[in-house]
């Protein structure tokens, strides 16, 4: 064989043949990261907030860790927790599950289906953060803490304008302010429903109420026992509930939660008490429905003028891995990056409204979350009523509030039967002796 001929069967003069083995070089290293790649399901029941998680969040996580694909599988509200603990006690729930705070999430820690964490998942976050998720001796965190939220009521800044009027500060202005939106004849007052009933407590009661009962002193108050629902500040609080009535839709019986965030991003209601969470909902439906409207907001009103004020900063949600999850390093692995200032970061950005647990300093783009977040400068924290300990009674304290704050709003039952019968329930919590 000559020179000239072995030339032709030489690689080295044929490009393409390298080109075809880089092709199927990468194409075996492809199907390997897939055949390695762990897939993880995460848990959870904020559905509004699906695209987010599958768009912006999610992404970014798999753009530092490829090898690990996520998703993200919500369901209604009010049927998450049981589902979830049933998937769990049955070993079909996802790698990773969002923890509501406190009694929300102390059950599934209880019956050990959260793997602990350990103090490297947790440098980011004070002692403060972490209770939410931490047992009561304090030993033992078994969810990530993530994200708070906090309490307030939008307006309609076009209504109020075109009416005169400024956001009040006591609770009397607030009742005559909403008469005087109804005198007009032109919009509901008041967006509020009590089909859904959580509403009435998680968001009048829990939200509205601190101003009269005196905020975290009260609440540990009842903890302790040196506080009682029937004091004349619990009293008081729902006594501003039994008046409001009168502002609300005709209809409200029937009205949901999402009922009444329609009437409000649809221009159609003035005032809407609810928290830092609905943001972004109120803002895209209000477009989607092309009735964009500015958006305002303004503190709880308080009892009198001059008062101490005092908002409601929940813990909104953590995230724990499932103890029997086969993909537990992986899982790990996202735990790891929640604590990140990457993502306290990203949080900011993506949830408006949802503000970071961890130690990591952000930057809130959002006006009105930034505005919210002032009042913590001005005013006392505390967190929901009976999130802490309280609800660990049965009939659950959560539903017996429910009951009771939506009699109250009916105008059903007096502000003295609801404290006589939630300080009845209270009696009966043997955790707190």
């Amino acid at each position: 064989m000559t020179r000239t001929q072995q030339s032709h069967i030489l690689p080295q003069h044929h490009p393409s043949w390298f080109l075809c083995l880089a092709w199927a070089w990468l194409a075996l290293t492809v199907m390997a990261s897939a055949a390695f790649a762990q897939d993880l399901v995460i848990e959870s029941w904020r559905k509004d907030d699906q695209l987010l998680w599958d768009k912006v969040l999610i992404p970014a996580f798999q753009r530092q860790h490829p090898g690990i694909r996520l998703s993200f599988r919500a369901e209604e509200p009010l049927a998450y927790d049981a589902r979830v603990e049933s998937r769990l006690s049955t070993r079909r729930a996802g790698d990773l599950v969002f923890c509501r705070p406190f009694d929300g999430s102390v059950r599934m820690h209880a019956k050990g289906y959260l793997l602990p964490l350990k103090a490297r998942e947790l440098e980011n976050f004070s002692p403060q953060a972490r209770q939410a998720w931490t047992t009561d001796d304090g030993q033992t965190t078994y969810c990530l803490p993530v994200a708070f939220v906090m309490h307030g009521l939008f307006y309609n800044k076009k209504v109020f304008k075109d009416l005169g009027l400024t956001p009040p500060v006591t609770v009397d202005e607030f009742l005559r302010l909403l008469g005087t939106i109804g005198a007009s004849g032109n919009i509901t007052p008041l967006a509020l429903g009590t089909a859904d009933m959580w509403e009435s407590t998680q968001v009048v009661f829990t939200g509205m109420g601190p101003n009269f009962w005196g905020g975290e002193k009260a609440r540990l108050g009842l903890i302790q026992r040196t506080a009682k629902f029937t004091d004349p500040g619990f009293i008081k609080a729902w006594e501003m509930m039994a008046k409001l009535k009168p502002h609300m839709h005709p209809r409200q019986n029937s009205m949901s939660n999402a009922d009444v965030q329609l009437l409000f991003a649809t221009g159609h209601a003035a005032v809407f008490p609810t928290g830092s969470w609905d943001i972004d909902f109120l803002r895209s439906t209000s477009f989607a429905y092309k009735t964009p409207i500015e958006l305002g907001v303004f503190k709880p009103p308080l009892k009198q003028a001059g008062q101490t004020c005092h908002i409601s900063v929940h813990p909104d949600f953590g995230i724990g891995v499932n103890r029997n999850s086969p993909h537990q390093a992986a899982a790990l692995k996202f735990i790891a990056w929640l604590g990140t200032a990457d993502f306290a970061q990203l949080l900011t950005d993506t949830l408006a409204g949802y503000f970071p647990l961890s130690d990591h300093p952000v930057k809130v783009n959002d006006p009105l979350g930034q505005e919210m977040l002032n009042w913590r400068q001005e005013c006392q924290d505390t967190i929901r009523l009976n999130a802490q300990k309280i609800n660990r009674v049965w009939p659950s304290m959560e539903e017996e509030l429910w009951y009771a704050n939506v009699k109250v709003i009916n105008q059903d039952i007096t502000p003295e039967q609801a404290a006589r019968h939630i300080q009845s329930v209270h009696e009966k919590n043997t955790y707190l002796k």
